[in-house]
């Protein structure tokens, strides 16, 4: 792939993560839509839209979109924060969606479990 078909791909990505990042926070700005419609355009007419590439790039753009959101509202404002690490890797069988990404499979929460003794006292030695 040559680097301008990596910078235009990197450039649709960053527009993809933008939109859906506004979208989901209830913005609208319709000049990124028109930025992003002629950056898919000139994707296509390069043939990159069947790249995997291109593919991971849309993945990317869905998980980077949901967090910024994260980040927006946890800051509590509607304005997305700008990431401070790069994108990780997806696996390319995963598909783009406008729900969050699934929460990595996590322990059981030991107070919902049924237990026949009580609670262990904390020990402090002095």
């Amino acid at each position: 792939m040559e680097s301008d078909d990596g910078r235009l791909i990197a450039r649709f990505q960053r527009l993809t993560t933008e939109l859906l990042a506004q979208k989901r926070l209830g913005q609208w700005h319709p000049e990124l839509v028109d930025e992003l419609y002629r950056t898919s355009l000139e994707l296509e007419q390069r043939g990159l839209k069947q790249t995997p590439e291109y593919r991971n790039a849309l993945l990317r753009a869905d998980e980077q979109a949901w967090r910024l959101v994260e980040w927006a509202r946890l800051s509590g404002s509607d304005a997305p924060a700008p990431p401070t690490a790069p994108a990780e890797q997806p696996d390319a069988s995963t598909q783009a969606t406008d729900s969050p990404p699934a929460a990595p499979a996590e322990q059981p929460d030991a107070s919902t479990q049924p237990t026949d003794s009580p609670p262990a006292a904390s020990v402090h030695e002095d």
